[in-house]
């Protein structure tokens, strides 16, 4: 057990939470002290029966329990890790953020073409994220064949519609959604040379600010205390897909 804890406090925090939430809400399900009808996205029992935890909920269901959860789980784990301890390092705040802004713009399709559990959704929208701040990394499928990491969500959909025989849409809508938030944070503000269109709220910022920030508001790496830069992203390093 002490191997476990240690394993689980060795996630970074933003990440370890959506660990803990993405992995709990099913085994509850399955051990009947939740149920899935009180939890996913539906806009009468949202908005009409004020139903507003749905919101918090639905972007965190992936599935009941089953080999399709565990590989997805695996997935999120993955990539969520590596986006949070990378190209986040030292901005867990500007991590949630993300996540906040990209499950808002899933909810907002959810609700249009009646999708119900986004956890799904939420894994794919970071997968896209984590191939545009790692354009240049080399991922594989499964140790099959390599490819530039820009392609890994892309490898994703298709690998998708040939699993399940039906149009990957809301993998799309998925990578819509990272590519607003990336969009709004690095394609438009490095073109034009202006400050990111969207910025994390004080609120979320003051959750994490512990240290992180020193009084001049340098953001500084944890691990090693040096300053990071604000203008770009910590390109990492090429990983094996699954």
């Amino acid at each position: 057990m002490d191997g476990v804890k240690e394993w689980f406090n060795s996630i970074p925090p933003v990440s370890r939470y959506m660990f803990a939430i993405f992995l709990g809400i099913p085994v509850l399900a399955a051990m009947h002290l939740i149920s899935f009808n009180y939890l996913y996205l539906d806009f009468t029992f949202t908005f009409k029966h004020f139903h507003l935890w749905r919101l918090i909920t639905a972007p965190c269901i992936i599935s009941s329990l089953g080999p399709m959860f565990l590989f997805n789980l695996i997935f999120f784990y993955q990539y969520t890790t590596r986006l949070e301890s990378l190209n986040y390092a030292g901005k867990s705040d500007d991590y949630l953020f993300c996540i906040i802004f990209i499950s808002i713009c899933n909810i907002i399709f959810g609700l249009i073409f009646e999708y119900y559990f986004l956890g799904t959704m939420t894994i794919m929208s970071l997968i896209y994220i984590y191939s545009r701040m790692n354009p240049t990394g080399t991922s594989n499928f499964y140790g099959f064949f390599s490819f530039k990491t820009i392609y890994l969500p892309w490898v994703f959909l298709v690998a998708h519609f040939l699993q399940t025989g039906h149009p990957p849409y809301s993998d799309f809508l998925a990578i819509v959604s990272g590519h607003i938030f990336f969009y709004l944070t690095d394609i438009y503000p490095r073109a034009n040379g202006v400050p990111a269109l969207i910025k994390t709220p004080k609120f979320i910022t003051n959750i994490f600010n512990k240290g992180d920030r020193n009084p001049n508001n340098v953001r500084r790496d944890p691990r090693t205390g040096r300053p990071i830069q604000e203008g770009g992203y910590n390109w990492g390093q090429g990983h094996a897909l699954g």
